[in-house]
C-alpha cells in the first residue's frame, strides 16, 4: 500500500504511514457530506414542486381552459386518423370528381370521328398519343386507307395498321391528329347502373349523343367476329355509331366500342369493353400491319370495288338531301353554342401545335378573323409561348337575319417568349355565317379584355 501523501510503500495493513505518519484509514466525513447534500437538494426539488402546485390551484380556471383546448385538439386529431384508417382498411379512395354530361360530351366530341370508306361509313375516335383512332373492323374491312372526318367537317387521310378477324377491332392513324391528346380509356370492369353516353354517326347523322345506362355485362355471341364479355347499353346506336365510344357520363373516360344493335326493336345495344381489347390495339402501335397484311387478313377485298350500280344509288341518295330539298339553313342556339365550343377546343389544337391548319377551316375564307388568326399563329411560331386555358364558356347568343353574335367568357394563363406569365379574363364576341354548305363560319371576332 503506498502513501498517497509522500509515496512511501507501507506493509498490507498498517493504520499509519512508516515515513511521513499520516493515517491510512479511509475518511467518512466526506460521504456523509454528500448524503447531507442529497438530502437538502432533495427538499429543495420537492418545494419546487409544492409552490408551482400551489400556483396552478390559484389559477383554476385558466387550467381548465387550457385542458378543454388540449381535448378539444385531441378528439379531432383521432377523428381524422379515424377516418384517414377507415379509408386503408377498407381499400377506400377518395370520391373522383364528377364531371357534368354536357362538359364531358363537349370534351369528347372533338376526338370522335366519322369514317367513310366507298361501302360507307362508322365512327371511331382518338386512341393513344400520335394519332391513332380506334373503330371496328366492319367498318374498314377491305380497305387500307380511309377518310377521317372530325366533329366541325375536317377530312383528313387514315391509314389501317391493325385489323382483326376474330374480334371485331381494328386501328387507324392520322398524322393530322399525332399531336393531339387522346381521349382518356378506363382500365377496371364497368358495372351495370353505370351511366353511359354513346357517340358517333347514328344513320349518317354526324355528332350524336345519347345518353342511357349499361344494363348488362358479359354477354358473348357470334356473329362473323367472336364477341366475349359485351356490355349491353339502352344508349341509343344505329348503324353507322359502329366504332364510336362508349363514355362513362361521370368521368368522361372511354369504356367500351360501340358494335352492335339489337335489330328486332333497336331498343338497345352490345359495346366492347374497351379494357379487352387494349393489349390488342396496344400491340398494333408497337407493331404495325403492313398494307399486305392487311389486305390478306379477310380475302375479301376485291369484292369492295366500287360499281357502277352502287354509285347510281349513292347519287340517289344525295340528291335527296340535296339544297333543292332542304330550301334553306338557319341557325339555333344550342349548334351556335357547341359549334363556338368546338371551335375553341381546336384552337387550343393550332396554338399547341403552332398551325392555322386546325382553324381555318371553320374560318370563312378572306374574312377579319381568317386573316388575323393565320398571321396570328405565323407571328407565334416558334416563340416557346404557352397558353393554359382554364374556362371558356358561353354567355350569350343572339340570331339575326344573316349572322349570328355567340359571346363568350375565357380565362387562361400565358407565358411569354421571355418566360413572364400573364392571367387573362376577357370577354368575346364571334360573328358567325353559314355556308353555301350548310356549315358554320367565323368571320370576325371581338376582344373585350
Amino acid at each position: 500500500m503506498y502513501c498517497s501523501k509522500c509515496g512511501v510503500k507501507n506493509e498490507e495493513g498498517a493504520k499509519f504511514c512508516a515515513g511521513c505518519g499520516t493515517s491510512l484509514t479511509p475518511q467518512k466525513n466526506g460521504s456523509k457530506s454528500f448524503l447531507i447534500l442529497g438530502i437538502i437538494l432533495c427538499f429543495i426539488v420537492l418545494g419546487g414542486v409544492g409552490y408551482g402546485f400551489k400556483e396552478l390551484l390559484f389559477s383554476k380556471d385558466e387550467a381548465q381552459t387550457v385542458l378543454d383546448e388540449v381535448k378539444s385538439t385531441v378528439e379531432e386529431t383521432r377523428s381524422t386518423l379515424t377516418e384517414k384508417a377507415k379509408v386503408v382498411v377498407e381499400g377506400k379512395v377518395p370520391k373522383v370528381q364528377e364531371k357534368d354530361k354536357t362538359q364531358v360530351i363537349q370534351e369528347t366530341m372533338p376526338k370522335v370521328f366519322t369514317i367513310l370508306s366507298q361501302e360507307g361509313q362508322g365512327s371511331g375516335f382518338l386512341y393513344g398519343q400520335g394519332g391513332y383512332i380506334v373503330t371496328n373492323a366492319h367498318v374498314v374491312a377491305g380497305y387500307t386507307d380511309v377518310i377521317v372526318r372530325n366533329s366541325v367537317g375536317k377530312e383528313s387521310n387514315a391509314k389501317v395498321i391493325g385489323i382483326s378477324d376474330r374480334s371485331d377491332v381494328a386501328l387507324l392513324i392520322s398524322d393530322d391528329y399525332a399531336q393531339v391528346k387522346p381521349l382518356l380509356t378506363e382500365n377496371e370492369d364497368s358495372i351495370i347502373g353505370t351511366e353511359v353516353i354513346a357517340l358517333g354517326s347514328p344513320q349518317g347523322f354526324e355528332n350524336s349523343a345519347s345518353i342511357g345506362y349499361l344494363t348488362g355485362i358479359n354477354r358473348d355471341m357470334e356473329l362473323g367476329f367472336i364477341y366475349e364479355h359485351l356490355y349491353q347499353i339502352d344508349a341509343q346506336i344505329d348503324q353507322g355509331s359502329s366504332g364510336g365510344p362508349l363514355i362513362d357520363a361521370k368521368t368522361g373516360k372511354v369504356i367500351g366500342i360501340n358494335s352492335l344493335i339489337y335489330k328486332q326493336n333497336n331498343l338497345f345495344g352490345f359495346s366492347i369493353p374497351m379494357n379487352s381489347v387494349a393489349d390488342l390495339v396496344d400491340n398494333w402501335i408497337a407493331n404495325p400491319m403492313s398494307s399486305k397484311q392487311v389486305t390478306s387478313l379477310f380475302g375479301i377485298y376485291e369484292e369492295y370495288t366500287y360499281s357502277d350500280e352502287s354509285a347510281s344509288e349513292d347519287t340517289t341518295y344525295e340528291e335527296d338531301y340535296s339544297e333543292d330539298n332542304w330550301n334553306y339553313y338557319s341557325f339555333d342556339e344550342e349548334s351556335l353554342s357547341n359549334f363556338i365550343i368546338t371551335y375553341r377546343e381546336y384552337y387550343e389544337m393550332a396554338l399547341d401545335a403552332e398551325d392555322f391548319y386546325w382553324i381555318q377551316d371553320l374560318l370563312q375564307p378572306g374574312s377579319t378573323a381568317y386573316i388575323d388568326l393565320e398571321e396570328y399563329i405565323n407571328e407565334i411560331t416558334g416563340q416557346g409561348m404557352t397558353f393554359d386555358f382554364t374556362s371558356n364558356i358561353v354567355t350569350g347568343v343572339e340570331i339575326l337575319e344573316d349572322y349570328a353574335l355567340v359571346s363568350t367568357n375565357e380565362e387562361f394563363d400565358f407565358i411569354n417568349a421571355a418566360g413572364e406569365y400573364k392571367y387573362y379574363n376577357r370577354n368575346k364576341v364571334y360573328t358567325v355565317v353559314i355556308d353555301n354548305e350548310g356549315y358554320y363560319q367565323i368571320t370576325d371576332i371581338e376582344i373585350f379584355d
